[in-house]
């Protein structure tokens, strides 16, 4: 799939759509008599990683893409690299990393007090290279790197400095998948479930509040001006298309046919088309252009009043504002790439509650 973040660099993402095949976990033999999962050696510093459940064993082999490393016991000094994601699936489980990435921005989700223990932060983020000094000096014994590594050698620069969760096939993870990954790793699988649950009952209990949503189509779309185009972010089997789904709204028949390319060019303007139309705007000057087209003008959604146009505010990336002028929550990325356990009880809830209130679906 071409999308919108391969345009911007990155070769994989996540997504809501589960894989059938995800990173195996493969627990080794144990020197032990006990048929018992091995209890860690020793116990973390407070706060750092919660007590064991007892049902993960060690050694613990990580099958990747990009090949195998073990775990020999149960981690206590978690780096991570990547996506928010992958950071979020540690805070849902309240467990501190000893080392992560500058963030894209300040994400509404992250708790801060959690956030504030993280012994390093570096000053790379996901677009840079892979900080392989920093993530060594923090001398983590499992690298959370679920998206992360792009190159086979980089792996294995990776794994001469600790063991690495990635999956174990090239692809995408959806994020319920992600976060049970990440628990039974670290010996966190009930906790990891709740995690889940958690957030899955958060989610239905907005679509709850919304039936007017039921049986409706959407399509929400990206125009980041004339050098990358209009980007169709609710493809079929996206991340977005599953987060609206979750929402109550019904497949839209237009958005197979962005699978392979989300581009939406001039003359295809009418595949927007849908019972609601969200367009967001990398600035004032794009919307304008783009709602001075003829073939957009004519969309039902458009003329009909139910069509959201919402701009990028520049001097506060966390915000959107609507043609009335009025600031709303960015939930981009969590359509894009960010969905988790702890993003989307937010992201649901924006933009179901703010960026659709105007929109007539009643």
């Amino acid at each position: 799939m071409t999308s919108s973040l391969l345009r911007h660099g990155r070769r994989r993402r996540l997504t809501t759509v589960a894989l059938a095949a995800i990173l195996t976990l493969t627990g080794c033999a144990s020197t032990s008599d006990s048929d018992e999962p091995a209890a860690p050696s020793s116990s973390p510093p407070p706060g750092a990683v919660p007590p064991a459940e007892g049902t993960t064993t060690y050694p613990l082999t990580l099958k990747t893409w990009a090949g195998e490393s073990v775990l020999q016991k149960r981690p206590e000094r978690i780096a991570v690299i990547g996506v928010s994601p992958n950071l979020d699936s540690l805070q849902s489980l309240a467990v501190t990393p000893v080392f992560t990435l500058t963030e894209d921005a300040e994400y509404a989700w992250r708790d801060k007090a959690w956030f504030s223990k993280i012994e390093t932060v570096d000053k790379s983020t996901r677009r840079d290279p892979i900080n392989f000094e920093g993530i060594a000096a923090a001398k983590p014994d499992l690298i959370v790197a679920v998206g992360a590594v792009w190159e086979k050698p980089d792996f294995t620069k990776l794994a001469a400095i600790a063991p690495v969760l990635d999956t174990e096939k090239e692809g995408e993870i959806g994020w319920q998948d992600l976060q049970r990954l990440v628990g039974r790793t670290l010996d966190l699988s009930a906790a990891a479930d709740k995690a889940v649950t958690t957030a899955e009952t958060a989610i239905a209990d907005t679509a709850k509040a919304h039936p007017e949503f039921a049986g409706k189509t959407i399509t929400i779309a990206n125009d980041y001006g004339p050098q990358y185009g209009l980007s169709y972010y609710t493809v079929a089997g996206g991340v977005a298309e599953g987060i609206m789904g979750n929402l109550g709204f019904t497949a839209n028949p237009n958005a197979q046919k962005f699978v392979d390319e989300d581009v939406v060019s001039d003359e295809n303007q009418g595949l927007l088309d849908a019972d609601a139309l969200v367009v967001v705007y990398s600035g004032d000057d794009v919307r304008k252009a783009r709602e001075a087209k003829p073939l957009f003008k004519g969309l039902k959604p458009v003329s009909e009043g139910r069509y959201v146009a919402l701009t990028n505010l520049e001097s506060d990336p966390n915000q959107v504002v609507d043609a009335a002028g009025k600031q709303m929550p960015n939930a981009t990325w969590v359509l894009r790439a960010g969905a988790s356990a702890a993003s989307l009880p937010w992201g649901v809830k924006v933009v179901a509650d703010e960026w659709l209130a105007g929109a007539k679906l009643s």
